[in-house]
């Protein structure tokens, strides 16, 4: 009798695989976090980032969970980045979703709020906003949180300025990444200085506060009439949210602006800020056809001139349209025995009937008329010497009521204290004077009774 065979098998478990987690996340530091993974099969583990480490990265199969490490390094770049791990077994696969953020943008308000030293640099990035020196590449920067001075950049790392920043081709509007110190002039925070900035990249841009046409039919209440056929051009400049700032008729023959006209009330006149002392070119005019001004005007033919504004640099104190204010279409050569005198006096009088209008419409302007005077720019530029200056002022009170004031003063000394009814006159007399139409956008009604007013017999103008 055979004997019985006894056939029998193992009992054979199916390939299994399973983790704890599918995604990991970290900050911008980096660090070290674990995944939990559990198989009956020789494992592995595996980024698709170079800047993923793993540990351990492969295994034998068991019956509990095994810990693997996975690290990152701190992520230098603004911009959050992402990762794929792979977990394989036998023929199994899982895949893990790993993110980390970007770093905290280093602004201009953190900039400004290091030390000042020689030894550490900064990444900085802001868009430019003006340029005054093209040579050496001095000029505004700004972002979201604030404005800085860069007093120097060139194209690669110096110890000094080579000048090499007009290589760059750097425009208003541009945002430019840059490697720094952070530095002081005269207590103003700046970027560059004696070792100057060197340039990373650039984001092309464009303008953004500004226009050039040759004639309008806008229909703001300080603009005198303009034309298409007169060879000069309207600067239409703006602020941040759109709303007009000043516009300058540029005369380039003479290479000043004829009048700049503007609104001017409390709440565009501001109340933080200040004087930016930016003397930049118009981004709206190519150098040749404007006053470079990288210091005060060269003495021509007439001796030595301030850069004086048409609209005043106080007239504008928030920084971003300050910066305007300072540009060369805005300049003219001005005695600086009437710059800082009279003509003083006069500026701080226009804003204090402006914060008590509800706004103040003005028009300053200069006449070049006879003129064979001229001072120099710092390219020896031919810029005309005007013989007087002027201000047509339209005053809308709280009531919609108008008035006007027009007030000429003679390119000359003028020690004048305080504004006389005997130096003001009617618009009408000011149009004859100097040639101009003012106040063209009121209704012929209304024009025709306030440019006749005497101003000197308008009461509000002497008790305000």
């Amino acid at each position: 009798m055979l004997g019985a065979v006894a056939l029998g098998c193992s009992k054979v478990n199916p390939a299994s695989l399973n983790l704890l987690t599918i995604n990991l996340s970290f900050d911008s530091a980096g660090g070290s976090e674990q995944i939990s993974v559990q198989t009956n099969q020789n494992w592995s583990v595996s980024a698709d980032q170079t800047w993923v480490e793993i540990s351990p990265s492969a295994g034998s199969g068991s019956d509990s969970y095994q810990l693997v490490t996975v690290s990152v390094g701190e992520n230098e770049s603004e911009q959050a980045r992402q990762a794929t791990i792979t977990v394989r077994a036998g023929e199994l696969s899982k895949l893990l979703q790993l993110t980390q953020a970007g770093a905290p943008k280093f602004t201009i308000r953190d900039f400004r709020a290091k030390k000042a030293d020689k030894t550490t640099w900064y990444k900085l990035t802001g868009e430019i906003a003006s340029i005054a020196n093209e040579e050496y590449g001095n000029f505004y920067i700004f972002d979201e949180t604030d404005y800085v001075y860069v007093y120097g950049l060139t194209k690669d790392q110096q110890s000094s300025n080579d000048q090499s920043f007009s290589k760059l081709d750097l425009k208003p509007g541009d945002t430019v990444t840059m490697m720094t110190l952070r530095s002081e002039h005269n207590g103003l925070v700046e970027a560059g200085g004696t070792i100057p900035a060197y340039f990373v990249s650039r984001t092309a841009g464009e303008y953004k506060l500004g226009t050039k046409v040759s004639s309008t039919k806008a229909g703001w209440l300080e603009l005198p009439a303009t034309s298409a056929s007169d060879g000069q051009d309207l600067l239409i400049h703006r602020f941040p949210d759109g709303s007009r700032n000043y516009a300058a008729y540029y005369d380039y023959k003479h290479f000043v602006s004829t009048w700049v006209a503007y609104p001017l009330c409390g709440g565009n006149i501001g109340s933080s800020g200040g004087r930016t002392d930016a003397f930049a070119l118009d981004p709206l005019l190519p150098r040749d056809k404007q006053a470079y001004l990288t210091g005060a005007f060269r003495e021509g033919n007439a001796g030595k001139f301030d850069r004086g504004h048409q609209i005043p640099s106080a007239d504008r104190l928030e920084t971003r349209v300050n910066l305007e204010t300072f540009f060369s279409t805005n300049m003219t050569p001005q005695l600086n025995a009437l710059n800082a005198n009279g003509w003083e006096v006069l500026e701080s009088k226009v804003r204090g009937w402006a914060k008590k209008s509800d706004t103040l419409y003005v028009v300053t302007g200069c006449s070049v008329a006879g003129s064979d005077q001229y001072a120099l720019d710092s390219e020896g530029k031919q810029i005309t010497v005007p013989t007087g200056y002027y201000k047509a002022l339209l005053r809308l009170d709280k009531d919609k009521n108008y008035s006007a004031l027009g007030i000429w003063m003679d390119h000359a000394a003028n020690s004048a204290t305080s504004i006389r009814k005997d130096m003001v006159m009617s618009i009408d007399e000011l149009e004859k004077k100097v040639g101009v139409d003012f106040f063209v956008n009121l209704p012929e009604a209304v024009q025709k009774t306030v440019e006749a007013q005497n101003p000197a017999d308008e009461a509000w103008w002497w008790n305000n």
